[in-house]
């Protein structure tokens, strides 16, 4: 089977990809990527073949008002909301016409869909693939739940206790939002392309109904889901377990006396650097009499019972930590999940508040910290309650036993080649008479 798989983003959004495509290929499988060229690395330390789509994160955003996640208008923009909806719409990455795809978005992901039998997309690449027209099968992934269901609102929506009607809308005004914001981009390069228009229908409307959707997180975490439809899957996190050796100097730091916390925002450490963030948690980490493990780029002036690394394996460092303070990203949040620690979560974009809220109502972790509004007195309060509230690392080991039972993206797999096989399988359709 080849199979291609399309993402945009960080680096969160492209190792469930990268995560899925290893699991393909262990099974003979072909497989090709196209992600941001910045991660060319981890593509290639899956041994899959990569199609590169322009360059760093930051290049992915509209380009103005800001050209990097660390610039000043983008931050004033979360100092003032983490709303799902404000900021997708503030970070629209579609091309518009087809001279202003700078960055050679479809013409890249129609290199990488030719001669597929089956197309990975993630929410943000859809659009794009059904601007080159490629009728290729498909499926999709989502960071978060969304498929629709009564049992709670559309991720974004308000959550109001309304009952299962109220729940249901709210996946179908998102559904024709999403495709309202991308139908003039999609059909101005299906028309430059001579291809038909799609309509005002959205074409998405299929997802995890006619196509596999997958959500790469555990049932542990989510309320029951039981009117979801067929194809949409949720399967358990998606970890890749490479080979990894800690450097003499980390292992040293963490072993000795007692476990640190660690610090973590990823590719959303410029954002965070702009709310001293840093200075924030190694002042309550000291107050708390713990030293700090902090991954991300390189700060001066650090104290010496503070560690900084570029870039390491949570799957070594977390389960050997107190405490994982982080963005609220679902592959990091999943990672502390599965080694059983309490968290902190300080949330700024997208589906990163709903992730926040979420650790905190199933009982991991403290109460959240968003951007807007941070104090070192709410940060330091809730880092303190994860630091000594023994409940929260009961439940943390709790949870982390689920974790480790869910098959994950062995799971994602056997789905998707079952999937494609019934297609093989299925009959042609009957012509009716007079068509």
């Amino acid at each position: 089977m080849r199979v291609a798989l399309t993402t945009l983003g960080s680096r969160g959004d492209v190792q469930p990809f990268v995560t899925l495509g290893y699991e393909l290929r262990s099974r003979g499988h072909e497989v090709r990527v196209a992600a941001p060229a910045d991660y060319a690395d981890i593509v290639a330390e899956a041994s899959l073949d990569h199609v590169p789509l322009g360059g760093a994160p930051s290049e992915f955003l509209p380009g103005k008002p800001w050209d990097s996640l660390g610039a000043p208008d983008l931050t004033e923009k979360v100092r003032h909301t983490t709303s799902a909806v404000r900021l997708s719409r503030a970070l629209h990455v579609l091309p518009q016409r087809p001279r202003e795809d700078p960055l050679g978005l479809v013409p890249a992901i129609r290199t990488a869909t030719a001669d597929a039998d089956v197309v990975v997309n993630a929410i943000l690449t859809r659009p794009v693939h059904l601007m080159t027209g490629d009728e290729t099968p498909w499926a999709g992934l989502s960071g978060w739940p969304h498929a629709t269901t009564g049992a709670f609102p559309a991720f974004g929506a308000p959550r109001l206790r309304l009952g299962s009607t109220y729940n249901r809308l709210t996946y179908a005004v998102r559904s024709q939002l999403e495709w309202r914001w991308a139908r003039r981009a999609v059909n101005n390069h299906r028309q430059a392309a001579g291809l038909a228009p799609l309509g005002r229908v959205s074409p998405l409307r299929g997802l995890g109904v006619e196509n596999p959707l997958f959500h790469p997180f555990s049932p542990s975490i989510m309320p029951p889901v039981r009117d979801w439809p067929e194809n949409s899957h949720m399967t358990g996190f998606w970890f890749w377990d490479r080979p990894w050796h800690p450097p003499r100097d980390l292992a040293r730091f963490v072993e000795t006396g007692t476990p640190p916390v660690v610090l973590t925002l990823g590719s959303m450490w410029p954002i965070h650097r702009n709310f001293d963030l840093l200075r924030m948690v190694i002042d309550s980490v000291t107050a708390c009499g713990r030293r700090l493990v902090f991954v991300g780029e390189h700060e001066d002036g650090l104290p010496p019972h503070v560690f900084q690394i570029d870039e390491v394996d949570y799957s070594w460092l977390f389960p050997r930590s107190a405490l994982v303070i982080h963005h609220g990203g679902p592959g990091t949040m999943g990672d502390a999940l599965r080694a059983g620690v309490p968290q902190v979560a300080v949330p700024a974009l997208v589906d990163q508040p709903f992730w926040a809220r979420r650790m905190y109502e199933v009982g991991v972790a403290a109460a959240p910290v968003p951007l807007p509004g941070i104090t070192a007195e709410n940060l330091h309060a809730s880092i303190t309650v994860a630091l000594s509230d023994v409940r929260l690392k009961r439940r943390a080991m709790q949870l982390s036993g689920y974790v480790q039972a869910d098959r994950g993206v062995a799971a994602a797999a056997d789905l998707l080649e079952d999937w494609v096989d019934s297609r093989k399988s299925a009959p042609a359709p009957v012509a009716r008479a007079g068509s």
